[in-house]
């Protein structure tokens, strides 16, 4: 049989599940960094959930439950409800892969305020808003760095190992779920200050002896010294630290990424 022919069937004798993976992809993509932000025309993410849609669709067929009805005998209340727990499944698995990007961007914030940047502003193209200036820095490494390593196919082959852990219908809340999201809201906070630390610390530092110095010599502005001398050793310490910043989040795309979402997806199957 010709394979569009038969994808054409396999799609007539099961539109019903093509609906929920369809949505299951769509929160995914939405929720996910890069692709989620508003800088992606939204033609753009919908042209790119219909393809990843009909690539796995034929993929998960193996995977397909027998308590999906078909649209003769649809349970309108039972399908409805499988529809928003696959939405909710796709954005609980996007929100782990954006747990990264925020713990960056949250570290990027603190070190920016600490160097005076609080109020100086650039407009992201990811998350079409104005940001600061570090954080839009942090943003465009991460991205860069997130592709050079080929972040984006570990999450597009966690997307379809999902149709094999969690099969269509098969989602389940608990308690582990809540669990884990607080563990992962520790560890992304905990991430972020790491990447903040080097330049915190030496700022910190930097400000203690320059109150010490302005007790020493009154005689020096201190005041109109401060900010830009803040500034160029934060800018220092940023460069000098960015191979540290760059190792650690690239251990944590590579060796914790698939984990998580492998850990969200053994949450919330059925048991």
């Amino acid at each position: 049989m010709n394979p569009v022919a038969a994808i054409v069937q396999m799609l007539w004798a099961n539109e019903m599940v093509f609906l929920l993976v369809f949505a299951r992809i769509a929160a995914f993509l939405v929720a996910i960094p890069l692709l989620g932000g508003g800088g992606t025309p939204p033609y753009i993410k919908g042209l790119l959930v219909l393809a990843f849609t009909f690539a796995l669709f034929p993929v998960v067929e193996t995977f397909f439950p027998s308590s999906i009805s078909p649209p003769n005998k649809l349970d309108l209340w039972a399908f409805t409800f499988d529809l928003f727990s696959e939405f909710l499944l796709g954005l609980l698995m996007g929100f782990g892969v954006r747990s990264i990007f925020a713990a960056v961007e949250l570290g990027a914030e603190v070190a920016g305020m600490q160097m005076g940047f609080g109020l100086a502003n650039a407009f992201d193209p990811i998350s079409n808003q104005q940001v600061s200036l570090m954080r839009q820095a942090h943003i465009v490494l991460v991205s860069l760095l997130f592709l050079a390593i080929d972040g984006h196919h570990v999450v597009l082959y966690a997307l379809s190992k999902s149709f094999e852990l969690v099969p269509i219908a098969g989602f389940s809340l608990n308690g582990r779920l809540i669990e884990q999201s607080i563990r992962i809201g520790s560890e992304m906070f905990i991430l972020g200050m790491k990447i903040a630390a080097p330049v915190m610390i030496v700022l910190i530092v930097s400000q203690m002896a320059m109150g010490v110095m302005s007790r020493a010599v009154p005689q020096i502005q201190i005041f109109l010294v401060s900010f830009p001398l803040i500034i160029g050793i934060g800018l220092i310490v940023f460069g000098l630290s960015l191979n540290l910043s760059m190792s650690l989040m690239q251990s944590e795309m590579t060796g914790k990424l698939e984990a998580e979402l492998s850990d969200v997806l053994m949450n919330v199957r059925h048991s």
